[in-house]
């Protein structure tokens, strides 16, 4: 896929991007400035900077709690499988026993 121009308005900042998925670039970008703007009301008077940083930590913050979740039905998955596995083995087993 070709990179393609995206223009995007973040904090009242426009910006030109390259990307693949434009519409991933954009709904990211409106993320950020929703975000961005929630913490300037929550925080009055801070500069641009210290918005900028308290809302890349709010983004971290909810990146490592979906991978931390996503981890944990991972191996919820696993072990899951695992026992069906395992089951299926149990009856596998009994029926060529009876045969």
């Amino acid at each position: 896929m070709e990179s393609k121009d995206i223009r995007i308005k973040i904090f009242n900042n426009h910006y030109t991007l390259k990307g693949d998925d434009i519409e991933l670039v954009e709904k990211s970008a409106q993320h950020v400035d929703t975000l961005m703007n929630k913490v300037q009301n929550d925080i009055p008077n801070q500069s641009d900077i210290t918005i900028a940083i308290v809302s890349a930590l709010n983004i971290a913050e909810n990146y490592y709690k979906e991978k931390n979740n996503n981890f944990v039905l991972d191996q919820n998955y696993k072990s899951l499988l695992n026992n069906l596995n395992s089951q299926i083995k149990e009856i596998n087993d009994f029926i060529d026993s009876k045969s």
